[in-house]
C-alpha cells in the first residue's frame, strides 16, 4: 500500500464510514461509487470486518435517503435548492416512472451514476408511500453498497497498482510543471533584457 495514504486508511472506523456516506452527497464532491470502492479497499488493509462495513454503509445510505425523502415530501426549500434547473428535466422524467413503477424506478435510479441522490427526492415529491419507498430503497441500497464495497475489497491489488501509477504520474507532472515554469521564466527574462 502506498505509504502516503496508509496513515489515513488505518484510522477508518465504522462511525467514520457511516458519517462519510450519510453526508456524502451534500459535503463530498466525489461520486458515491468511488467512495464505496475506496472504503472496500481500506477495509481489506484495515481491521474492519467487510460484512459490518457493508451493513454500516447500508444504514448510512438509508438514513440519508429517509431524511431526503421526508424533506422532499414536505416541499423543503433546501431540497428545492439542491434540485437545480439542470436536474429539473431529469426529475420530471423519473417522476412519471416513479408514479407507476416506484420499485423498478428506485432500482434503476440507484445504479445510474450521479442519479442515486435524486431517487428519494423524486419518491417524496410524487408522494410514494413510505412503506414502498423504504422497501425498495433498502433493497437497492443493499445491492449498491455491497457491489461497490466488495469490488474495492476483492480488487485491492489492482487498485493499489492504479494508486501507485497515479503517484508516478503525479511526480512526473511536478517535473513537467517545474520545467514549464523554468522555460517561461527564461523567456520572460530574455524579453526584459531586450527591452532594457
Amino acid at each position: 500500500m502506498p505509504t502516503e495514504i496508509m496513515p489515513y486508511l488505518q484510522h477508518l472506523s465504522y462511525f467514520g464510514i457511516f458519517l462519510m456516506l450519510a453526508l456524502l452527497d451534500v459535503l463530498i464532491p466525489l461520486p458515491e461509487e468511488i467512495i464505496l470502492i475506496m472504503v472496500g479497499y481500506t477495509v481489506y488493509f484495515g481491521t474492519l470486518d467487510p460484512s459490518l462495513a457493508i451493513l454500516v454503509a447500508i444504514a448510512a445510505f438509508v438514513a440519508g435517503d429517509n431524511v431526503t425523502f421526508w424533506l422532499s415530501m414536505g416541499g423543503n426549500r433546501l431540497i428545492a435548492k439542491l434540485t437545480t434547473k439542470k436536474a429539473t428535466p431529469l426529475l420530471e422524467r423519473y417522476s412519471e416512472k416513479m408514479r407507476t413503477h416506484a420499485g423498478l424506478t428506485m432500482l434503476i435510479m440507484t445504479f445510474v451514476p450521479s442519479i442515486r441522490f435524486f431517487a428519494p427526492i423524486v419518491a417524496g415529491s410524487v408522494r410514494t408511500p413510505w412503506r414502498v419507498f423504504i422497501l425498495f430503497d433498502l433493497l437497492a441500497v443493499a445491492l449498491y453498497a455491497s457491489l461497490y464495497l466488495l469490488a474495492g475489497y476483492f480488487f485491492h491489488s489492482q487498485i493499489k497498482g492504479i494508486i501507485q501509477d497515479f503517484e508516478v504520474i503525479g511526480h512526473l507532472m511536478i517535473y513537467v510543471l517545474l520545467l514549464v515554469i523554468g522555460i517561461a521564466l527564461g523567456l520572460f527574462m530574455k524579453k526584459l533584457e531586450r527591452k532594457a
